[in-house]
């Protein structure tokens, strides 16, 4: 069975996935190959625990199909894989390419790495299925692997599905752990409460989250996907119209911004770039030189933002061929200092990095070329400058409303507050909150509240309009301070009677919140600690984590200096924190939690930790001597896709 790289990680926010406990199978062995665990099935695990090597000396069917070939649903020999898409919205999502390939005697859909992360491979069961979807109780595919040094690693994932009116998740693992079951079947089970329905884009997502070969060092695994059966429950295949498109749910190819500034009014400054590793590309030139680029419209909120694929890191270089310019030739940002998101896809170089590298506030002046570089072979798609937004990642979001529309200057149907038989409770508008409006208009977009209170310091009353919101162009946000100003009150529980949207252009809102900012900020020259990359436990457990040098594990509590931060990306319904344990002899703790119970900057995605909380905590800044071991926690069920220490950058 082929599937796309759609990581069925965090569907988060994006296609409204409620998060639900992974299935146990209680038939798991122990530990089999490179710590990869057998999850094919009880009746198998006899000959499984051989090891690789053993097992083939033993049968000498290396090269023989490691599956039974049964009749498929799906089996690619048409050649057709529209049904399927790459997810990348996760942190730790590989920008995979599909496409159809040779493998084990058959056609199959192969999904090559791009970028050294994991593969989340989407497909599309509602489309292939339509009205059948119901019948569908079990679904079984062929997944190999293939690695670039031609040997066989291990790896393991899990099948996600996205079942019933909220696409609500559940998930099965799987594993291809010795060369003699390359490929192995996987499977996924659609338990009572998991059934597919018709209407709601129900879908399955193929992601791996383990795979032995990168950790090795020797490169990371290329899947195959065949045999798909959709299995009715008498063990009947379903048959399926392979010639549908993916039919894409709200919010699944969004850009992952995860870390970014917002920014608005981007104007691109250059596009379809590249160079070799230590090379710059053609770049632009500035007005002065003969070029396209105006550099005066490099300002002091401005953010150059870069659109990229490349396994290394990405800055700008920037060059001035003027008498007496404080640069000549200068990397900016480089050596980690940009902003990226954790995909490796866009970076950011702010205008205070700018003017620390150059020297120079005066652009106009000076600049002459600015080119892209990066210490590994890389592409460019788009290079931009905008203006910082004001826009702010939201925790705790209430939703008010959704759905609304109108034409210029026309409010829309908006929403009453309680005491007008409404839904909206205006006690909810607090002193620091933020009311969030995700629209679509090629013009501005601001509220308008109304009161029909007598005494009402207000009647009819635009807030923010005239460009005074801030917004990105799709997402607008008043904070409360506007509120207040606009309608001169803070009293708004006695005197709102109705709140609405408008725009200056005709407009569509998807959504209408209030939430609190999340303190969340971008940081740079970040240290990933891989081994947190799925880490995973019940509410209230530690997961794993990683122990220290001293303690016999792999990371260095050097690496926690002043003023970095935590960055965590993970899927939980609850909050998010650490514990540090210490074993040794008079440290100021043993075993301690930090920054929990809500008090860590969050955004229910990705939550952060600085370096005066940990000090806070454990009643020390000397973590290289006292710490022996780093764990997340959770008061709900979780999963941590990405860890990191970083600096913010202003």
């Amino acid at each position: 069975m082929k599937a796309k790289k759609l990581i069925a990680l965090l569907l988060c926010a994006l296609l409204v996935l409620s998060l639900v406990g992974c299935k146990k199978d209680d038939t798991k062995t122990d530990t089999l190959v490179d710590g990869i665990e057998d999850t094919s099935g009880q009746e198998d695990q006899k000959e499984d625990t051989k090891s690789d090597d053993q097992a083939q000396k033993e049968d000498g069917k290396k090269d023989e199909p490691a599956v039974e070939v049964q009749e498929a649903s799906i089996d690619f020999e048409d050649g057709l894989y529209g049904f399927v898409a790459i997810y990348t919205a996760p942190p730790n999502a590989d920008a995979s390419e599909l496409s159809i390939a040779d493998f084990n005697g058959s056609k199959a859909l192969k999904v090559t790495n791009m970028n050294g992360k994991y593969p989340y491979v989407a497909i599309d069961i509602a489309s292939l299925a339509g009205d059948k979807i119901t019948e569908i109780k079990t679904i079984t595919m062929d997944v190999g692997v293939e690695h670039p040094d031609g040997k066989f690693h291990a790896i393991s994932g899990k099948i996600y599905a996205y079942s019933g009116e909220k696409r609500k998740e559940s998930n099965d693992p799987f594993s291809v752990y010795v060369a003699t079951r390359n490929p192995n079947t996987a499977k996924a089970v659609l338990d009572e409460g998991e059934e597919f329905v018709v209407g709601y884009q129900n879908m399955i997502i193929v992601a791996l989250d383990t795979d032995t070969g990168a950790q090795a060092g020797v490169g990371s695994a290329n899947l195959y996907i065949d045999n798909i059966r959709l299995l009715d429950a008498a063990g009947n295949v379903i048959k399926v119209d392979t010639s549908v498109a993916f039919a894409e749910p709200p919010g699944f190819s969004e850009v992952d911004r995860t870390n970014l500034i917002p920014v608005k009014n981007e104007v691109e400054i250059w596009s379809n770039d590249s160079g070799a590793a230590w090379a710059q590309g053609t770049g632009c030139l500035t007005v002065a030189q003969g070029g396209t680029f105006d550099p005066a419209l490099i300002t002091e909120d401005s953010v150059i933002t870069i659109y990229y694929q490349s396994e290394g890191d990405m800055w700008l270089v920037l060059q001035s061929w003027v008498d007496g310019a404080p640069f000549g030739w200068q990397r900016v940002a480089d050596q980690g200092a940009s902003i990226k998101n954790p995909s490796g896809t866009i970076a950011q170089i702010t205008y205070d990095q700018l003017v620390q590298y150059c020297n120079t506030t005066d652009f106009v002046t000076y600049l002459s070329m600015i080119q892209c570089e990066s210490d590994k072979d890389w592409s460019v798609s788009s290079v931009t400058i905008g203006q910082r937004s004001g826009i702010v990642s939201l925790k705790n979001e209430v939703v008010i409303w959704t759905d609304d529309k109108g034409d210029a200057w026309a409010q829309g149907t908006g929403c009453l507050t309680l005491k007008q038989g409404g839904t909206f409770d205006p006690a909810l508008i607090q002193p620091g909150c933020v009311i969030n409006i995700e629209y679509k208009s090629e013009g501005n977009m601001w509220l308008v509240l109304q009161s029909g209170d007598p005494g009402a310091p207000f009647g009819w009353q635009r807030v923010a309009d005239g460009g005074a919101s801030y917004t990105d162009g799709s997402v607008c946000q008043i904070t409360y301070d506007q509120l207040v100003e606009y309608c001169k009150t803070d009293d708004f529980v006695t005197y709102l009677d109705m709140i609405q949207c408008e725009s200056d252009q005709p407009w569509e809102v998807y959504k209408v919140s209030i939430g609190y900012p999340s303190g969340l900020v971008p940081v740079a020259k970040e240290t990933v600690i891989t081994e947190f990359e799925g880490d995973s436990d019940a509410a209230w457990a530690q997961g794993k984590g990683v122990q220290t040098l001293a303690y016999g594990g792999t990371f260095d509590p050097a690496l926690i200096q002043p003023g970095c931060i935590f960055s965590i990306d993970y899927k939980s319904d609850g909050n998010m924190w650490v514990v540090m344990q210490s074993g040794a002899e008079g440290a100021p703790y043993g075993w301690q939690r930090v920054a929990d119970n809500g008090v860590a900057a969050s955004n229910g995605k990705r939550v952060q930790i600085t370096y005066d909380q940990l000090v806070q905590y454990c009643g020390t800044e000397d973590f290289v001597g006292t710490l022996s071991q780093l764990q997340c926690e959770s008061d709900q069920p979780w999963e941590v896709y990405r860890f990191s220490i970083g600096y913010p950058v202003e």
